[in-house]
């Protein structure tokens, strides 16, 4: 009896801890802010988020978008180089750039551009992955 209570808890704890480990593996959502610059130009690298699965689509959802011309947004290393398409940014509102060649493993940046006529520099809020969410 005791022998079959002990092997209950084994496997309860091994399930426990592979649960964990799944959980801690997953990929999740990272909020970052940048400033972005005037005429379709560079933004500031904000946070990164790291790579989990190898989904085809980077996610991007924004939080806070100031200007009202709008903005594009695609995924970068950390050396400025395209890993993903570019897609619209959009207030509340999840849009997924394809052609993803991110590595599972390695941290990724959202890089945001105002449209080319937008005269003014912003302060964007968002949240991405480079995964599929």
């Amino acid at each position: 009896m005791l022998k079959g209570i002990l092997s209950k808890i084994m496997i309860s704890g091994t399930l426990l801890v592979g649960l964990m480990s799944a959980t801690a593996f997953a990929s999740t959502w990272t909020i970052s802010q940048e400033n972005v610059s005037d005429s379709g130009r560079w933004s500031t690298l904000g946070s990164s988020n790291t790579k989990t699965t190898n989904d085809n689509d980077a996610s991007f959802n924004g939080d806070a978008l100031p200007n009202w011309k709008g903005y594009n947004v695609k995924l970068i290393n950390s050396k400025l180089e395209a890993r993903s398409s570019k897609t619209g940014l959009y207030l509340d509102k999840t849009s997924y750039a394809g052609n993803n060649s991110g590595l599972v493993g390695y941290g990724y940046y959202a890089d945001v551009r105002s449209a080319p006529s937008e005269p003014n520099f912003s302060n964007v809020k968002l949240h991405f992955s480079a995964d599929h969410k």
